[in-house]
């Protein structure tokens, strides 16, 4: 039978934590899934861990993206191989609450019923710090949010996201020294119209080294490149920074 929903996880080299953000996509209540693992060149036990896996569970399936093509790349090639009408990001180091995918499929059918049709969902989420200590911050997800509201900064963690397979096909993640996740939700939403969001935190987040957010600093030079990218006018440019300064840099 068709899933509903795909599940993409990109990875690279994720022996340490790749199970954990498997078995949090399997154990998800009351929905007809699949989950795909991208995998971006890894050379530790990855490769071996996720195909052990797979044969304990036939909804879990294995992708090589192009090596090199980073997390966007691989996205991009789990998006290409999914089957189900929606895609739900799960980054390799972040977890879900058991019944997230059924509470955001649940609110997109309260919308469908009433001719509405969002092109993404996104939840709340817990900041978790990489030795999986709570931060200390929960981001909540407003009820509506547009692309107007994205000029002031992001609250769509990637992994909170729920969107039609048919507007990522159309709006494939940009790949480059950005933030691919700001530039994919900004163009969806000037596309297709505004998401939808749930604030009870529904993901365990976490802040790893690697992460843009994590570095005020780099965070802020890469949204500043980000707005210039999406073309924004200087002077949108600065109001738009000066309100993501405002909001005090929280992702």
């Amino acid at each position: 039978m068709k899933p509903d929903i795909s599940v993409i996880i990109p990875v690279h080299e994720g022996r340490p934590f790749i199970a954990d953000a498997v078995n949090s996509a399997l154990s998800q209540a009351d929905v007809n899934l699949e989950v795909l693992v991208a995998d971006n060149g890894s050379e530790d036990e990855t490769v071996e861990m996720i195909k052990g896996l797979m044969k304990t569970d036939e909804r879990l399936s294995y992708i090589q993206a192009l090596s090199g093509s980073g997390i966007a790349g691989a996205r991009n090639a789990g998006v290409e191989a999914a089957s189900g009408d929606w895609i739900a990001l799960l980054d390799p180091n972040d977890k879900w609450h058991s019944d997230k995918l059924f509470r955001q499929s649940q609110l997109i059918r309260q919308y469908e019923s009433a001719g509405k049709y969002p092109p993404l969902c996104c939840t709340g989420a817990y900041v978790m710090n990489d030795d999986g200590s709570f931060a200390g911050r929960v981001i909540k997800a407003p009820s509506r949010i547009s692309s107007h509201d994205l000029l002031t900064g992001s609250v769509i963690v990637a992994s909170t996201a729920m969107v039609r397979r048919e507007c990522l096909l159309t709006c494939p993640f940009e790949q480059g020294d950005l933030q691919e996740d700001y530039i994919e939700w900004f163009r969806i939403l000037a596309q297709y119209g505004a998401a939808v969001g749930i604030s009870l935190p529904l993901v365990r987040y976490t802040l790893t080294d690697r992460s843009t957010s994590k570095n005020k600093l780099k965070s802020a030079f890469a949204t500043w490149r980000t707005f210039k990218f999406l073309g924004l006018s200087n002077r949108q440019s600065l109001v738009s920074f000066a309100s993501y300064l405002r909001r005090g840099l929280q992702i």
